[in-house]
């Protein structure tokens, strides 16, 4: 229960950001008069698990470093943390690993540096997964937090 209220948190804490560079950059314009070009998002990481398991693994430890590179270089208004899990055990259950999976992710771009109302948590479970399986089947694919921006 903590952990979702500190999630709705941050996601108001992240709308009330988001309205406020709303409001500084509405009335911006190149000195032609044209509205100035959005910059382009970073494209969007994944960070893989392990069966069951919401711990980092060693090899995704650099895709958190280029996240954080990413953020630094770019300065986006959120970077949005999906968490999923496979099909395997039952859907409850699938849809807490997946909120582990993602506030593990959290916890990592948070100790390196990035500021907490930067964030948007989400944890899918099961649900529109990337690579659609029946029920009981590992997928590998499927057992991640995708790190994307706005």
């Amino acid at each position: 229960m903590t952990s979702r209220l500190l999630f709705a948190g941050l996601a108001a804490l992240l709308a009330g950001s988001a309205a406020a560079q709303d409001a500084t950059t509405q009335d911006a314009t190149t000195p032609n008069g044209a509205a100035p070009a959005a910059a382009a998002s970073p494209a969007p990481l994944v960070v893989y698990f392990e069966t069951g398991s919401s711990a980092i693994r060693d090899s995704d430890v650099a895709v958190l470093d280029r996240a954080s590179r990413a953020y630094n270089e770019g300065k986006p208004i959120v970077m949005i943390l999906t968490g999923s899990a496979d099909r395997t055990g039952r859907p409850g259950l699938n849809l807490e690993l997946s909120q582990r999976r993602a506030s593990a992710v959290l916890k990592g771009l948070l100790d390196r540096g990035i500021p907490a109302d930067r964030f948007q948590v989400l944890a899918k479970g099961e649900t529109d997964l990337p690579v659609p399986t029946d029920q009981g089947v590992e997928e590998r694919q499927n057992r991640r937090v995708e790190i994307t921006w706005r």
